[in-house]
């Protein structure tokens, strides 16, 4: 690419001002009595700025607000080239910072000195206006049919015409190109002249990339005088095939019948593209379909996938990956993933496998993401840690896999799940209940929590029951336990429920689970004759109205009770 750099800072002209001295004396002699200070010397910087519009346009003169020079009521005008000394006055309206002045008020080249004052009292340093020259021209008009140079490095060329201009004064011209999205302008050397007329060239540009072009214009001889800004014009190159292409699902898992994705990346600059999908399936190439970006589903037992960009560069080459499973022996092993005090990315590290790869690959999601939701970065070969970029968000589970690449296969690791920082435990595990074993002993199970509740590593449960009106009884239990047998419960109404914990704390009960277990004398044995003769009462008095308890008061064969009945 030619090179780009900052525009040099030129001196401005230096104006003609040999009659500067005798009209500062002038405004010195006029000066009302009482008057502060004298004018600046001739030539120093003021807050005053005169120029035409275009050759035909009015003259337009603006001002910054000063206040220790204080603010003009009037704007004067002297005639320095064809009205010798001729001076007219125009009125400046209360609170404006500028004024128009038409253009049938002076001559089309006269040159002249123009200064702003307040009663009569002079503010600034006059200025020097040549009317031939200082002229803020109009933008230029830039061609949207873009050619290009199919070649590498990418060349486009961009036609333009000047603003209407007399054709004997030369304008020169500056360009400024940038990616779409992107803030910076970058300028392109050389400037260009309206004569002779030569097209912007832009070189070293990027496939399947926006780009976005504007120019202005400015007189020859004014170099701190540019006109307007021209209408941005846009333009795309020539797509190309993605260069980042990977998988989502469990391709080389157990479960079949998993859905699995062909995914790649992009294009980063406003691009749209369209691309064509190649697959193998048991030695046959199956007809490539297109899609828009930037996924598609793998069929079963693909070996080989491919993409291509629609209309692409002859000289851009497909996109391919291996999809073959390769087996366990050469799957990177060892694989931690920690996080780091104070930010918000992960670390993974890893030990290689038996077989040397074409490089490593680690992707990562959220728990609960689509599968085109996926990241994935590519490393090196000999290059067994990553740093994941992203905001990695406290308490959120994230699936982490390293997978090793080579020309016949891929090798992945068992997939890691990692919380960048641990939190307590949302909700608790639901409960039910099994079939009793043995017969009249309660056998209950639990389900897991779900991990984006869990929002953590398990690191046990813990188990409560409450019979009737009595305190709780809870129990750690371990991680890797989900169901649990309670033969020691008392007879009658009972209540369970399940916590779940991690390092950082213990989460709120799961759903209870309601049990009312059978037990205590039935009606036949409700009464009973005690070793003197007289009746026992084994149930509580609070049922004793009820019919049952009626019908138990009614004569029956005197016996003992057992021994268990005296501990009610």
């Amino acid at each position: 690419m030619r090179e780009t750099r900052a525009s040099h800072c030129r001196p401005w002209p230096r104006p003609n001002l040999a009659l500067l001295p005798l009209l500062v004396l002038l405004f010195h002699r006029s000066r009302p009595q009482g008057s502060p200070g004298i004018l600046p010397p001739p030539g120093s910087p003021g807050p005053l700025q005169c120029y035409r519009v275009g050759p035909f346009g009015d003259l337009n003169c603006s001002w910054e607000t000063l206040r220790d020079l204080g603010v003009p009521s009037t704007l004067h005008l002297q005639s320095q080239k064809y009205h010798s000394n001729r001076t007219w006055t125009v009125t400046v309206p209360f609170g404006q910072s500028w004024v128009t002045i038409p253009r049938e008020q002076f001559t089309t080249s006269d040159e002249l000195l123009v200064w702003g004052a307040e009663e009569g009292r002079p503010l600034w340093s006059p200025v020097f206006v040549n009317l031939e020259t200082r002229m803020k021209p109009g933008a230029p008009q830039l061609d949207p049919d873009v050619d290009f140079l199919e070649d590498d490095p990418l060349e486009a060329t961009v036609q333009w015409s000047p603003p209407v201009w007399p054709p004997h004064k030369v304008l020169v011209c500056q360009f400024y190109y940038r990616r779409c999205q992107e803030m910076a302008w970058t300028p392109l050397e050389p400037e260009l002249k309206s004569i002779p007329l030569t097209p912007v060239d832009i070189q070293d540009l990027e496939l399947a990339t926006v780009y976005e072009v504007s120019g202005r214009c400015r007189m020859e001889k004014e170099e701190d005088l540019w006109g307007e800004w021209s209408a941005i014009l846009s333009f795309q190159t020539l797509p190309s095939a993605p260069k980042d292409i990977w998988i989502s699902g469990n391709l080389c898992g157990t479960q079949s019948g998993q859905k699995s994705l062909l995914l790649w990346k992009a294009p980063e600059h406003c691009m749209q593209v369209r691309y064509k999908v190649w697959f193998q399936v048991k030695g046959q190439e199956l007809i490539p379909e297109e899609t828009p970006c930037c996924s598609f589903s793998i069929p079963t037992q693909a070996e080989w996938a491919a993409v291509s960009a629609i209309n692409a560069t002859s000289w851009d080459p497909l996109t391919n990956l291996s999809l073959v499973c390769l087996g366990p022996g050469s799957a990177p092993h060892g694989v931690v993933v920690s996080s780091i005090a104070g930010r918000t990315e992960l670390l993974v590290t890893w030990q290689q496998g038996s077989s040397e790869p074409q490089e490593h690959v680690v992707d990562w999601a959220r728990d609960g993401d689509h599968l085109e939701d996926l990241s994935w970065v590519r490393l090196p070969p000999g290059n067994l840690s990553a740093l994941l970029p992203g905001n990695f968000k406290e308490g959120v589970p994230y699936r982490i896999t390293v997978t090793a690449v080579s020309p016949g296969g891929l090798y992945p690791a068992p997939s890691v799940w990692m919380f960048r920082e641990e939190l307590a435990p949302l909700a608790g595990p639901a409960l039910w209940r099994l079939q009793d074993a043995p017969p009249g002993t309660p056998n209950i199970a639990w389900g897991e929590v779900p991990r984006h509740q869990l929002r953590g590593h398990l690191t046990h449960y813990t188990l409560c029951t409450q019979s009737g009106i009595r305190p709780p009884v809870c129990r750690n239990v371990s991680g890797s336990t989900q169901s649990i047998s309670l033969p020691n419960l008392p007879w009658g109404p009972c209540e369970l429920w399940v916590m779940a914990s991690t390092i950082a704390g213990q989460g709120p009960p799961g759903p209870s689970l309601r049990l009312h277990l059978p037990g205590g004398p039935t009606c036949s044995t409700r009464c009973c004759l005690t070793g003197s003769g007289r009746r026992s009462l084994i149930l509580p008095t609070a049922i004793s109205a009820s019919p049952m308890w009626r019908r138990c008061l009614r004569p029956s064969p005197p016996r003992t009770c057992p021994s268990w009945k005296w501990k009610t």
